[in-house]
């Protein structure tokens, strides 16, 4: 009897400790989320947040409830939930660890980790300005684009200092040219899922805009590592690469490989961020309209 109480008791123990290893992997990854892309979280849930209140009124009944009031909530207090389970499996795929995550957490948080930081949003932000701009290419280069042929590439800023393009090369050079690829990679995605299966239905137009689409992600694949050197020289100090040198050690570094999300994972987590927001949305008091139908 007292060797089943202890069999029982031990088992009780296990089934605790592995509760509080998950518990404890989820936090990690969502300390990880909050100091690393908080800010770029909270851009697209503003964003979200303006789209899903202009079509409350067609999901949700009008009761005694604020439906916006209650999206506003949804993207303070429900999203960071989902968002922190969705990665906590694909972390895990890539097989980063607890120690792994916190090790970095510790790391970005130092002085020159906050600096390096702040620095990697300013970098970011110039890249955005430039490729928004190469998007709204001028009449003569979309042109080429649209007849299978490339503008002209970018070249490297005249000023720039030898020794620094080296540096830089060899530190991040193809882990950002990489990422950056990812992030393109991942917007092109999203036409290669609406277009997918199409092609024997598409309009003229559509096959124009598809073609369009191809020439610019190949031009953008040729071009990006260039578009990132430029905007690096003057944002990113050499005391900022001697700061990626150290990550590239650690088991941080396999999370470059998180992007670009293929097709069905884009489309997974959409359903997944829709259905998590409508059944956070009934918790709360808003009522579904009876005619509308969620795909589990």
């Amino acid at each position: 009897m007292k060797k089943s109480r202890l069999l029982i008791a031990v088992l009780a123990m296990l089934v605790a400790a592995s509760g509080y290893a998950q518990d404890s992997y989820r936090e990690a990854v969502k300390e990880y989320l909050a100091v690393t892309s908080q800010e770029a979280l909270n851009d697209y849930w503003n964003m979200m947040d303006s789209v899903l209140k202009a079509d409350n009124t067609f999901w949700f009944e009008s009761g005694n409830v604020d439906l916006n009031q209650l999206t506003e909530r949804y993207f303070k207090e429900g999203i960071m939930d989902y968002m922190t389970d969705f990665m906590c499996a694909k972390i895990k795929e890539l097989g980063v660890t607890e120690a792994g995550l916190r090790e970095y957490i510790s790391l970005i948080s130092t002085p020159e980790g906050q600096t390096y930081k702040e620095h990697m949003a300013q970098w970011v932000e110039a890249i955005k300005r430039d490729t928004t701009a190469f998007n709204g290419l001028d009449s003569l280069d979309s042109l080429k684009i649209m007849a299978g042929e490339d503008p002209d590439p970018i070249q490297v800023k005249a000023g720039i200092d030898p020794g620094y393009v080296d540096k830089y090369n060899k530190v991040m050079g193809a882990d950002m040219a990489k990422y950056m690829q990812g992030l393109f990679d991942q917007y092109f995605n999203f036409f290669t899922m609406m277009f997918g299966g199409m092609s024997d239905e598409m309009s003229d137009e559509m096959k124009d805009m598809q073609k369009r689409f191809d020439g610019m992600k190949n031009w953008m694949a040729a071009n990006i590592p260039t578009i990132a050197l430029n905007n690096a020289y003057g944002i990113f100090t050499e005391d900022d690469l001697d700061f990626v040198a150290k990550t590239q050690t650690l088991e941080i570094h396999k999370l470059i490989n998180l992007l670009p999300m293929n097709p069905g994972d884009m489309m997974s987590m959409g359903q997944g961020i829709m259905k998590n927001y409508i059944e956070w949305m009934e918790d709360h008091g808003a009522v579904m309209k009876e005619v509308i139908m969620i795909q589990p």
